[in-house]
């Protein structure tokens, strides 16, 4: 008894170790509607500031912003108040025909390191190929890579936009030949498909493949029956779209309102599976970095939105109000989430240890009370909308204290150069 007793101790410790040592890597594509940095885009900006608070991705994706300025002020004013160990992509000008739209990704740098980053030209927008290190402790002799894939395929029914949706994967299906055979992929995008039975989404899935690619829920409609009708003649769509098909209702994203907002984006509710993260089969199977197991989410889906505006007030679930509003207001998509996993621990793993502490409440009135249990270079606050409205740099104190009383009344997030944010509320 006393030797299983030993026996128990010690496979618990092993286990304890092993999640201990988990590295969870969350991922999020969206696409963010014709950004860009007028006034309609800032307005909608602190909107993705409480998207991102909520959803805390590592690997932030993104499709349909205008250019650099417009990538530089979505970081400054969104993503960096979210989360200061965020670092961006070099933006890459676009290099294929359609030149006001493109992708970028921003990443969380305590996790990922940036090594490549590739622009993959097509007959309409680029494919951004971007190649990434997770910073475990081990990557310098057994480095594990990640090779991102970020695209929006063209839009609209039609043959001609069905051919022009192929081409463009058949170009990301020639970079797969590029690669070694159990490379890590992830090809994220608004891909545009009404129904997996279009040629390119075929292409896309096809076993012969040099690197198999998978819908990692396997949520694909029924094949076009074999009867000689056309079933991409609009007239005949049926169960085998994704498009105004309710059975796909918990997957919809888009779109996320019944008619546009600011004259902008699609409206009809939501009825479209568009966006999409897709992923190498390695990837259900790999010891060393897998898919996490219902970790897939159309976000802000709560599967009672059929062809109505995701912020319904009779659309309740998983996903709440505020977040929903967030959704509604920003983009005429939802963000799509994925979340991949590895067994070991990441370099800096103990900078997550927030030194800061609150002395007595979050909950303040004239000051803001902190006491620092090591040396913090600089600490930031920044209010709802993403501004900064307090700094301080290379502090040395133990205790410190901040003067609220001139803060208007609200949610702030205290920040620092390495560490998670904190919220206060000023009242």
């Amino acid at each position: 008894m006393h030797f299983l007793r030993k026996q128990l101790i010690v496979v618990l410790v092993i286990l304890s170790s092993c999640l201990y040592a988990q590295t969870r890597i969350k991922t999020l594509f969206y696409n963010t509607l014709n950004y860009t940095i007028d006034i309609v885009s800032q307005e909608k900006t602190p909107h993705l500031q409480i998207i991102l608070e909520t959803i805390q991705p590592d690997l932030f994706m993104i499709c349909e912003i205008k250019n650099e300025p417009a990538s530089n002020y979505l970081f400054e004013n969104a993503i960096l108040p979210f989360n200061a160990n965020f670092k961006k992509a070099p933006y890459k000008v676009v290099q294929s025909p359609a030149k006001d739209l493109s992708q970028m990704v921003y990443y969380n740098s305590v996790k990922l390191t940036l090594i490549t980053n590739q622009v993959i030209v097509t007959n309409v927008r680029d494919i951004n190929h971007y190649t990434f290190k997770i910073n475990t402790e081990n990557n310098e002799t057994t480095p594990i890579k990640i090779e991102v894939f970020v695209s929006h395929l063209k839009a609209s029914t039609g043959f001609n936009n069905r051919m022009d949706r192929l081409e463009a994967v058949a170009h990301f299906v020639r970079e797969l030949d590029k690669l070694p055979s159990d490379s890590n992929i992830l090809f994220a995008g608004d891909f545009n498909f009404y129904t997996s039975n279009e040629e390119g989404f075929l292409k896309l899935i096809d076993a012969s493949n040099s690197i198999k690619m998978i819908d990692p829920i396997n949520r694909l409609c029924p094949p076009f029956p074999e009867n000689d009708i056309d079933y991409f003649d609009e007239n005949n769509f049926n169960n085998t779209y994704f498009w105004n098909n309710a059975s796909f209702a918990d997957v919809h994203s888009q779109s996320t309102r019944t008619s546009q907002v600011n004259g902008d984006g699609a409206g009809g509710g939501m009825d479209d599976r568009f966006d999409f993260i897709m992923m190498s089969e390695n990837l259900k199977t790999n010891p060393k970095l897998y898919f996490v197991e219902n970790s897939y989410k159309t976000i802000g889906n709560n599967n009672n939105c059929y062809n109505s505006s995701v912020n319904n007030t009779d659309c309740t679930g998983e996903y709440s109000q505020n977040l929903r509003d967030a959704l509604y207001f920003f983009s005429d998509h939802l963000p799509i989430s994925l979340d991949l996993e590895t067994p070991e621990n990441t370099l800096s793993i103990k900078e997550n240890i927030i030194p800061i502490k609150f002395i007595g409440s979050n909950l303040v009135s004239d000051f803001l009370s902190l006491h620092l249990s090591e040396e913090i270079k600089s600490i930031f606050i920044y209010n709802h909308l993403g501004q900064k409205v307090f700094e301080s740099k290379n502090n040395q104190k133990t205790d410190l204290k901040i003067a609220t009383s001139g803060f208007s009344k609200g949610l702030y997030y205290l920040k620092t150069d390495t560490h998670k944010p904190l919220k206060f509320i000023k009242i």
